[in-house]
């Protein structure tokens, strides 16, 4: 009997032992010397979970139907940076979020679009982590948030429900990026009573301001039918003319994987129902721009192929501090080139409250404020 555990043992450690290196190359693979030796890179929960020391800090809410993380739950996510995965009641609906970093510092705030989910930030949340507290959401009807029939996941009530969100998590003030339908969440959050004063500064990437969307635009009744939805989305939209660069598949797969909980192509069809760019624009019009009093940089990728540059040449000066920045990227700034997002988000963070002349720039960081030691 105890030659047979011995052998046992032997055995494990030899698959431990392989494990660890195997994961280890597939770190250096990835080009990430920092990932601790046991990490994997898959798109599947670690079998072995591991969790935050704190894992009351935020009330657990049961998590919605198909999820797989744990609350508390953490997960690798570049640069030596874990986040860590919460399910959190807001609203009555159950928001899935993931934060990195030290709750003691600023918060910045990261709302995605469609098709991504809080995933999609990963790399900018870890180049970010070590001076801020970031949490990236999965809006109601993505990912591993709520969507239930019954929830309404027009962007008005999704910015709603994110308020009472960051009201259950105890966050006053925050600094916030948006990309995409986020940013026009973004513009609900904004328009509402008394939210405005609590956002310190803005970074919105790739969504119409002032003036209408360019040509060719995407087809928001297609993207209104839950059939359409639960094709190959993901991919689809990965693979087209709105992304410059090879995603590597590994990313990709994972990106596809996000997008296929239970009950998303429903509730992604649903966020398009009852809206148009053209909606969309007189609603930021009348009512978020007035209300954009705090730091704004508009971050556009000039190879996006229906947002066009001239289409932001004024709007500048319809806030009284911001900046258009256009740089060399498509419609993904943030999966195409994430420290170049986390640098502009850094300098626009950090010096927030340095005002300077309102102007466009084709510069990707000096653009926005000099260095500074």
């Amino acid at each position: 009997m105890g030659i047979s555990i011995l052998r046992l043992v032997s055995v494990f450690a030899v698959l431990y032992v392989t494990a660890a290196a195997t994961l280890s190359a597939q770190a250096q693979h990835q080009g990430d010397d920092k990932a601790p030796s046991w990490v994997q890179f898959s798109y599947e929960p670690y079998p072995f979970p591991y969790y935050v020391d704190d894992t009351d800090r935020y009330p657990a809410a049961t998590p919605p139907n198909g999820a797989v993380n744990r609350h508390g739950e953490l997960e690798y996510i570049g640069n030596g940076v874990f986040g860590a995965h919460w399910f959190a009641n807001a609203d009555d609906a159950v928001w899935h979020f993931v934060t990195a970093g030290n709750p003691s510092k600023d918060v910045i705030l990261f709302v995605h679009g469609h098709p991504d989910t809080w995933y999609a930030y990963s790399k900018v949340m870890a180049e970010l982590a070590d001076d801020y507290y970031v949490i990236a959401v999965d809006t109601l009807g993505y990912g591993q948030s709520d969507k239930r029939a019954e929830i309404d996941v027009s962007y008005s009530a999704v910015a709603k429900s994110l308020i009472a969100l960051l009201d259950r998590l105890g966050i006053d003030t925050f600094n916030l990026i948006t990309h995409d339908r986020g940013s026009v969440i973004s513009d609900h959050l904004i328009a509402a009573d008394g939210v405005s004063d609590r956002v310190l500064a803005l970074l919105r990437m790739q969504q119409s301001f002032d003036k209408p969307h360019g040509f060719p635009r995407p087809a928001h009744e297609q993207m209104a039918d839950a059939e359409w939805q639960a094709g190959n989305v993901v991919r689809g939209i990965y693979d087209s003319n709105y992304v410059s660069v090879h995603v590597p598949e590994n990313e990709l797969a994972r990106l596809e994987w996000e997008f296929q909980f239970p009950g998303t192509p429903e509730a992604a069809a649903r966020t398009f129902q009852g809206t148009s760019f053209e909606k969309e624009r007189e609603f930021r019009v009348t009512n978020t721009i007035p209300k954009m009093t705090m730091p704004v940089v508009s971050l556009q990728g000039i190879r996006d192929p229906g947002q066009h540059p001239e289409e932001y040449y004024g709007a500048p000066d319809l806030i009284p501090n911001g900046r258009v920045v256009l740089v060399d990227a498509n419609h993904f700034i943030h999966t195409e080139d994430p420290t170049l997002v986390a640098r502009v988000a850094h300098q626009l963070f950090r010096f927030k409250n340095e005002k300077r002349p309102n102007k466009i720039s084709s510069e990707p960081v000096s653009f926005l404020y000099p260095e500074k030691k």
